[in-house]
């Protein structure tokens, strides 16, 4: 996710971005979460299943 131009400055929203990732997790059975810290920033945690052999 990044921001090239004036265009992506509105932060009021995400955009695509993080829907798209939120239903490529999901498909492959896993969660996206996200932490809003305030003197952090935002962190994004996804876990993915692991497949057993």
């Amino acid at each position: 996710f990044y921001r090239a131009d004036h265009s992506r400055e509105d932060r009021s929203h995400f955009g695509l971005g993080l829907a798209i990732a939120k239903e490529i997790v999901e498909l492959h059975n896993g969660t996206i979460r996200v932490m809003n810290g305030q003197k952090q920033g935002t962190e994004f945690i996804v876990e993915l299943p692991i497949e057993h052999k």
